[in-house]
């Protein structure tokens, strides 16, 4: 096969990944960056691209909407003890004292706390460290996550604005899966 065929499935391919990544950020915010880096990934050679790409339910359990069960709407929900809260710094060693022990209360300390504390944690990935790992919405920690991605160089009161949004819509889906 010549260059040509390659060209066409070079083509072919990367309308698939642009039309998948739309389609998969409607299903669920996040899912988009799944979407290309399997393709990216499993599409090395263009006789197995061409497979998948003929084959949607190929690609598998990647692209199944995540499920939220009670119990874990509850643990996303849940207040932690305040040593495993969000404690909120302006720089290295500068304490505000401000720490939030929950989502909603992770809201309310964001929206009050310098601004200087949302543009050192937010490049350190603080935010989403603790929503992951401490909370337990992986979802949300990728949401914040794409923030900065889709707006490169975003910082101070956008960048607050962003996430407080993007935490209070999470809410919202939380609270109305109870």
């Amino acid at each position: 096969m010549g260059s040509r065929f390659n060209f066409f499935v070079w083509l072919l391919l990367g309308v698939r990944i642009k039309v998948l990544r739309k389609l998969c950020s409607i299903v669920s915010p996040g899912i988009a960056e799944c979407a290309q880096s399997f393709y990216m990934v499993n599409f090395s050679s263009t006789e197995e691209g061409l497979v998948l790409a003929s084959k949607p339910r190929a690609i598998g359990p990647a692209f199944r909407k995540s499920v939220l069960n009670k119990e874990l709407v509850s643990k996303i929900l849940r207040s932690v003890p305040e040593s495993e809260g969000f404690h909120f710094y302006l720089a290295v060693g500068e304490p505000t004292g401000e720490t939030a022990v929950s989502l909603a209360n992770f809201v309310e300390k964001l929206a009050a706390v310098d601004v200087k504390s949302v543009d050192f944690h937010y490049p350190r990935k603080d935010f989403e460290k603790w929503i992951r790992n401490v909370v337990g919405d992986a979802e949300l920690a990728l949401r914040l996550d794409r923030i900065g991605k889709a707006r490169v160089g975003i910082r101070g009161e956008a960048l607050r604005n962003d996430i407080i949004r993007a935490v209070k819509v999470r809410l919202n889906e939380l609270k109305a899966a109870l």
